[in-house]
């Protein structure tokens, strides 16, 4: 099997090459990114994904599968809406064209759902994006439910909630605190945090969103409408606590903004019956996420 990853160089880029060479080292990997440094037995392709030859490369008859990660994060895609257009639709858009017949599973984002969220969110909810970024990614999903709907793809467009912990001070992330949270209790360094204690959000380790990328890059099922993958429901106060336990957090500081609360820190309980039936997983619990961010950290 030879799978395509695009965005292989990003922060779950390589936690997804990570898992696959070390779990499935069967699998031939195409990996593609703008810059791919550091990927030596493996394959490799730098290049602009807007280019059509890049495109073209990727989606080449030999390309079993193509797993999408590459995108423009969700502040940058505010700022820019013509390169979000670019990058996190019509890329997408290309690849659902050019993959006819074969695997693909398309990373998408919690942000489709908006700011104004019912308790719980759950299968039923409606999309309704308040951003850019969210607006894109459902435009995504809708294309690619249509073409599964024609048999023209198979595979999943996932949505995946808060990463955890990205490298210190990512950019174009307006929910970089969150990772930061981890690196500031590790180093003992100060941070504002711009929510309250009680703001909540919905966390995934890099390591968890790996191994369910990578379960659905390999398998065989297949979804028409978007899945929204399990994440636990973290207050940042209780995150703040149990980061207490393992470092330095006296240098944290509480200081609110409420536009970065709204988008960042207002989540309600989540429900995700259809992706638990997948076999799709979160980490179990804060103690067992926290201690995974620290462990790979």
């Amino acid at each position: 099997m030879l799978l395509a990853i695009t965005g292989a160089a990003g922060f779950v880029g390589r936690a997804v090459v990570r898992q696959l060479a070390a779990l499935h080292p069967e699998v031939d990997l195409l990996l593609a990114d703008r810059e791919v440094a550091g990927f030596d037995g493996h394959e490799t392709l730098a290049g602009d994904l807007t280019d059509p030859a890049v495109i073209a490369a990727l989606t080449a008859p030999r390309v079993d599968a193509v797993l999408h990660l590459a995108a423009l994060p969700g502040g940058a895609a505010e700022r820019d809406p013509e390169a979000s257009r670019a990058i996190n639709l019509d890329v997408p858009l290309a690849l659902i064209a050019a993959m006819r017949g074969r695997r693909l599973v398309i990373a998408g984002s919690i942000a489709v759902f908006g700011g104004a969220l019912p308790d719980p969110v759950d299968d039923a909810t409606v999309p309704a994006p308040a951003s850019v970024y969210g607006t894109h990614k459902r435009m995504v999903e809708l294309a690619f439910a249509d073409a599964v709907r024609r048999d023209a793809v198979s595979g999943f467009a996932l949505r995946l909630p808060g990463i955890v912990a990205r490298p210190a001070a990512a950019g174009g992330f307006g929910s970089a605190f969150l990772s930061d949270i981890f690196h500031t209790a590790l180093a003992g360094t100060p941070l504002r945090v711009p929510v309250a204690a009680d703001a909540s959000s919905w966390l995934m380790s890099v390591r968890c969103c790996a191994a369910n990328l990578v379960a659905a890059a390999l398998g065989e099922r297949t979804a028409q409408a978007a899945v929204t993958l399990p994440a636990l429901r973290v207050t940042i106060g209780d995150l703040v606590a149990e980061l207490a336990r393992h470092g330095d957090v006296s240098g944290i500081r509480f200081d609110e903004v409420p536009a970065t609360r709204a988008t960042f820190g207002s989540y309600p309980g989540l429900a995700t019956p259809r992706a638990d039936a997948l076999g799709f997983r979160h980490d179990g619990s804060l103690t067992q996420l926290v201690e995974t961010v620290l462990a790979d950290l």
